[in-house]
């Protein structure tokens, strides 16, 4: 890890970072999930914490295709997403920022690029921030349907991401997206649902924070 302030670029996570919405997501998969029996809910909320970050399109794919066995199921699984996705936007407007937000976000420089990569749909994102006065902090907000992978390597062959560049996320997925494009990465424990983060990062070179409070601290 380099010193905080060397960072030209910063990318953050939504859920488990910037918003304390991971428990509103899961929640949430499992209420649209639980008609089709309580087994195969639980399947799917195991499911999507051990694949946090990635999309609701492939997680709900995998539902009904793996979990579920079905052949034909595209016009059930979009009214199930769209179930899925009234309960996010009604609730995601209601959660806590996480702790040290606005703090961290003061504490850097308004000439570091500071953008919001997320598995959360972008047309909401985009909504939730603007509704939420968070947009006036980023540069810009991106997220499904595009992947993250994507969106990152879009950015950087547009020239938008300027190095050293680093990862702020609550995900394994978050770090191999960091990893894949020459990203430091900062994992935030406090909210994160990775079950087994500690071995799993035990021998990586990545620096660990409880929150963003914690990290501001770390800024001088």
């Amino acid at each position: 890890m380099k010193g905080l302030q060397s960072y030209k670029t910063w990318v953050f996570d939504c859920d488990g970072v910037i918003l304390d919405s991971n428990t509103v997501k899961t929640e949430a998969f499992y209420e649209v999930a639980l008609p089709y029996g309580k087994d195969n809910a639980e399947a799917l909320v195991a499911y999507h914490k051990e694949f946090g970050g990635i999309s609701r399109f492939i997680k709900f794919q995998y539902f009904f295709k793996q979990i579920l066995k079905k052949k034909d199921f595209q016009q059930e699984m979009e009214e199930v997403i769209g179930q899925f996705g009234d309960i996010v936007r009604t609730k995601i407007l209601e959660c806590p920022e996480t702790e040290g937000l606005y703090l961290f976000l003061a504490k850097i420089s308004k000439a570091k690029r500071k953008i919001v990569v997320s598995g959360g749909m972008q047309k909401e994102l985009l909504d939730v921030f603007s509704r939420r006065s968070l947009t006036r902090y980023f540069d810009n907000i991106y997220g499904s349907p595009d992947t993250k992978p994507d969106i990152l390597k879009r950015e950087l062959e547009q020239g938008l991401l300027k190095s050293p560049m680093v990862y702020i996320g609550d995900s394994k997925h978050d770090y191999e997206c960091a990893k894949r494009y020459n990203s430091d990465f900062i994992f935030m424990t406090q909210y994160s649902e990775f079950v087994g983060w500690q071995k799993y990062f035990k021998d990586k070179p990545v620096f660990i924070t409880s929150n963003l409070k914690a990290l501001a601290c770390q800024i001088i």
